[in-house]
């Protein structure tokens, strides 16, 4: 018997239950990293409010300098859960395809139709603008008071030149890998639909070995 054979021991509806199990499996795993990147977006935006209030009020306001950083951890961290969502999304819709070959119905293929078409080019792009906006306002002000320590008796003045320089490569660096990590996530979700595809194909072909 050849590696692309079925064996003979599982069933046609043995596979498919399988198949759909799986699918479902994706579909709760895929609902569970979008509530905890949601969470993780709303708690850290809190934690980064707070801290600033907390550094003007209590007259510490170069350490906003820093502010830009801390934004893009965020969401650098919330492109890396998205990039996850997607590569699950694909990885559902080649499930979705392959029992859709063997049964002729699309017996889930709702799941990540709703899913793809309803969060990630909704939701997921008014995410991406309150980000962009978001770090916008924390460079400006980032870079306002990096500049504030070039002023004579301000705090940093000795190495103001070093602040701003410092201050200059963050926001630079961050929005470089910002749009990196958002660039490389086009056609992530059809790469991956793609390669399961190519998988059942390859396990089932003919002469497969």
């Amino acid at each position: 018997m050849t590696q692309g054979t079925p064996s003979p021991r599982f069933t046609e509806t043995q596979i498919v239950e399988w198949l759909v199990d799986e699918s479902r499996d994706v579909a709760g795993r895929i609902t569970t990293v979008t509530t905890s990147g949601d969470r993780i977006f709303a708690t850290g935006s809190t934690v980064i409010a707070l801290a600033a209030t907390v550094a003007i009020g209590g007259g510490k306001g170069y350490l906003l300098m820093w502010f830009p950083l801390a934004v893009s951890i965020v969401i650098l961290h919330g492109l890396y859960l998205n990039n996850m969502v997607r590569n699950l999304i694909g990885y559902q819709i080649g499930l979705e395809k392959e029992i859709l070959r063997r049964t002729g119905l699309p017996l889930v293929a709702w799941q990540s139709h709703v899913q793809e078409g309803g969060r990630s080019h909704r939701q997921v792009k008014v995410l991406l603008l309150t980000a962009v906006v978001v770090y916008a306002a924390s460079a400006v002000i980032g870079l306002a008071q990096a500049l504030r320590t070039a002023t004579p008796g301000a705090w940093g003045h000795e190495r103001a030149w070093l602040y701003i320089a410092l201050t200059v490569a963050n926001v630079v660096g961050s929005a470089g890998l910002i749009a990196y990590s958002h660039l490389s996530q086009r056609g992530a979700t059809k790469a991956a639909a793609s390669k399961v595809e190519r998988a059942f194909a390859a396990a089932t072909s003919p002469g497969a070995d």
